[in-house]
């Protein structure tokens, strides 16, 4: 579960890459998810070096699959998995077309540095059954303002309602103030 051991290991911590966060920060507001986890399958678009994808294992998801674009962080998520229900691939967040939908999809920090945010979340969320839970940037949150994505708006909240999710909670309780949002599809 989120925050119950101290864990000092750097985010990214891949050779040549020290961590800017502990990961003890980047569980900072994924409580709520931690609790919906548990029996359920999550997709972690941007998972990096799967961290977080194998915490969300070790409290109860029967199946987390992350997909990095950065391959050193791929073997490293997979040297640090073991026998545990989680799979890794590479994969560019532009592009990659989840294969199957999922309970749960996650997307933490990603979506300000794709090309298009807008058509990535609408991807995303077209393959969540339940909820999706994303981590913004909170100058402008939930829209995102960028300039890898030409410093032109993309309104996340308008693309998540389009696709038939409602915000259930928001708060700027992520790591260093950042914003983290949950939407649950309409029923």
């Amino acid at each position: 579960m989120a925050g119950k051991q101290s864990v000092n290991k750097g985010w990214f911590s891949t050779p040549g890459r020290p961590g800017d966060r502990t990961l003890d920060q980047q569980l900072n507001g994924l409580d709520r998810l931690f609790m919906e986890a548990r029996g359920k399958t999550v997709l972690d678009v941007g998972c990096a070096e799967g961290l977080i994808s194998i915490e969300l294992a070790k409290a109860g998801a029967i199946a987390v699959h992350g997909v990095e674009i950065v391959p050193e962080h791929v073997k490293v998520g997979n040297k640090l998995r073991g026998d545990l229900p989680v799979t890794f691939e590479v994969g560019d967040a532009n592009v990659w077309q989840p294969k199957r939908n999922y309970d749960i999809v996650i997307a933490l920090a990603l979506l300000q540095k794709v090309r298009n945010p807008t058509a990535v979340a609408a991807r995303l969320a077209a393959s969540a059954i339940d909820m999706v839970v994303l981590r913004l940037p909170p100058a402008h949150a939930p829209t995102i303002i960028d300039p890898r994505s030409g410093n032109e708006p993309h309104h996340i909240g308008t693309v998540m309602k389009n696709g038939g999710f409602y915000l259930e909670h928001a708060g700027n309780d992520g790591a260093f103030g950042e914003y983290v949002a949950y939407y649950r599809r309409n029923k």
